[in-house]
C-alpha cells in the first residue's frame, strides 16, 4: 500500500479533477450526493493503477487487558479476552510487550495522538489520505460521550456520535433530519439521492452502474435494519407501510446492537468513498456500560477492580472478551464490504493490567491492510514501543507518512509489522 512519490496526494487530485471534468460531472451534482463524489473517486482510483484508495479505522477499547487472557498463544489460540477475534484472527497482527505512552483513566485524547492538543490520528489521516471525499472523518461511539473523547480536531473536542440513526441520516441522507426524511419517515434516504443518482447513471459505464446500484442496496439494507431495529409494525420486527418507526432507546440494553449497527455504517461509509478515516469508541474510559447478555451483568469498571470474579478476574476477561468480539465484527464486516485489504484497522486502549492502570503489556492490535501488513500468527512490538508508534508505523504502511500534513507521532516504525 505504501507509494513512494512523495507527491502522490496532489497527484490523486489532479486527477479527480480530470475525472470529474471528463465524465461531465458538475459541480452542483457532487454537492447534491456525497455518494456521486464517492462514485467518482471510486472511478479515479480505478484509473490510477499506482494509488490505492487508502483508509484507516481506529478502535478504542477501554480498560485495556490482562496479556496472560489477551494475547494469542503459541499455537496461535486465542484466550478469552480476544477470543471474539477469532472468526478474524488471520487478519490481525498482535502487538507484544507494547508500552503506553501514559497509561491511565482519562488519557483517551492522547492515545490517539502525540499531545493534549493538535489532530488526532483518524483527523489527520482524514486530511491526507481523504481530501477529496465527502466526509475528511466520522468518529462514533458506543456510551461513549460523557467520561472524555478520543478525536481532537486543531486541538478542539469532537464528541463521539453515539446516535446510529442519526449519522446514518447525516452520512446517506444528505443530512436529512429524522423527522423530515430518511430514518424516521416512510420514505427512505435514498430518495434524496435519486435525482443526482439518476443523473450520474447516464453518465457511468455499465461496470461502473452496476457498483453504484450494489451501494445503493447496501445502504438500503442498513437502512432497514435501522427500521426494524426501532420497532413499530406489527411485531413481526418489519415496519408497516405507513408506520414511522422510532429508534430504539440507546442505553445498557442495546449496547451490543448499537455496536453492530456503528460497524455496519462505518463499513458502508468506507465502501462508498464518503470517508478515507473513522474511529469509534466501546464506552469511555470510566466503562460506564454494563451488557445484558452476558453472566456477568455488573459495570464494566467494577468487573476490573475490587476482586471482581476471583484471581483470574473471571468477569473482566467475559467483559473484555465481548469487546473484542465486537472489533471482530467491525473487521468482518469490512472484509464483507471488501474495503478490508485497503483498510488499516488499529485497536488501542488506555492501559495494561486494568486493575493496576498499568502502563505495560498494553493490549495493541493492527488488522487489515491486505499485503501491507504481516497479519496472521505474527507478533511483532516489545518493551521500547508505545502506542505513538503503531500509529506511525500505520501512517507509514499507508504512505501518509509522505504529505507536509503528516503530524508525525513517533520517529521509529515497529519492526515485524509492515511487509
Amino acid at each position: 500500500m505504501k507509494i513512494t512519490n512523495k507527491n502522490k496526494f496532489d497527484k490523486n487530485r489532479r486527477s479527480l479533477l480530470k475525472t470529474i471534468a471528463s465524465a461531465g460531472i458538475s459541480p452542483g451534482l457532487l454537492k447534491a450526493s456525497p455518494l456521486v463524489a464517492g462514485m467518482m473517486i471510486a472511478r479515479n482510483a480505478d484509473a490510477l493503477s499506482d494509488v490505492e484508495s487508502n483508509k484507516v479505522v481506529c478502535i478504542y477499547v477501554p480498560g485495556g487487558a490482562l496479556h496472560q487472557y489477551w494475547a494469542p498463544r503459541d499455537n496461535f489460540s486465542l484466550p478469552k479476552m480476544s477470543a471474539g477475534l477469532e472468526p478474524v484472527k488471520n487478519d490481525c497482527l498482535w502487538l507484544r510487550n507494547m508500552g503506553h505512552s501514559g497509561a491511565g483513566h482519562g488519557r483517551m485524547p492522547t492515545i490517539f495522538n502525540n499531545g493534549w492538543s493538535g489532530d488526532s490520528f483518524e483527523v489527520n489521516m482524514g486530511r491526507i489520505l481523504g481530501a477529496n471525499n465527502p466526509y475528511k472523518y466520522i468518529n462514533l461511539g458506543v456510551q461513549s460521550n460523557g467520561q472524555g473523547e478520543i478525536t481532537r480536531d486543531a486541538g478542539q473536542q469532537v464528541n463521539f456520535e453515539d446516535n446510529p440513526f442519526v449519522v446514518f441520516n447525516r452520512l446517506f441522507g444528505n443530512g436529512t433530519a429524522p423527522t423530515t426524511g430518511g430514518i424516521g419517515s416512510k420514505q427512505s434516504v435514498i430518495d434524496a439521492h435519486k435525482e443526482a443518482l439518476d443523473a450520474l447513471k447516464s453518465k457511468l459505464g455499465t461496470y461502473e452502474i452496476e457498483r453504484l446500484d450494489r451501494h445503493v442496496t447496501a445502504i438500503e439494507e442498513t437502512e432497514s435494519r435501522l427500521q426494524n431495529a426501532g420497532g413499530g409494525g406489527d411485531g413481526s420486527g418489519a415496519c408497516n407501510a405507513g408506520a414511522t418507526p422510532s429508534p430504539f432507546t440507546l442505553n445498557d440494553t442495546t449496547f451490543t446492537q448499537q455496536a453492530h449497527l456503528q460497524s455496519d455504517i462505518i463499513a458502508l461509509a468506507l465502501k462508498c468513498n464518503l470517508t478515507s478515516a473513522a474511529s469509534i469508541g466501546w464506552g469511555n474510559h470510566q466503562g460506564e456500560f454494563s451488557v445484558p447478555e452476558l453472566n456477568y451483568k455488573g459495570i464494566y469498571h467494577q468487573s476490573i477492580h475490587g476482586g471482581q470474579g476471583g484471581p483470574t478476574y473471571s468477569h473482566y476477561q467475559e467483559m473484555r472478551g465481548h469487546l473484542s468480539a465486537l472489533s471482530g465484527y467491525l473487521i468482518n464486516q469490512l472484509k464483507t464490504e471488501g474495503v478490508l485489504d485497503n483498510t488499516i484497522v488499529i485497536e488501542l486502549s488506555d492501559m495494561g493490567n486494568g486493575d493496576g492502570h498499568s502502563g505495560n503489556n498494553c493490549p495493541s492490535m493492527i488488522a487489515g491492510g491486505g499485503n501491507s501488513i504481516n497479519t496472521g500468527n505474527v507478533r511483532a512490538g516489545g518493551p521500547s514501543y508505545n502506542n505513538l508508534h503503531v500509529l506511525h508505523t500505520a501512517a507509514v504502511a499507508l504512505g501518509a507518512d509522505q504529505s507536509s500534513q503528516y503530524q508525525g507521532y513517533a520517529n521509529d516504525v515497529i519492526p515485524g509489522v509492515i511487509s
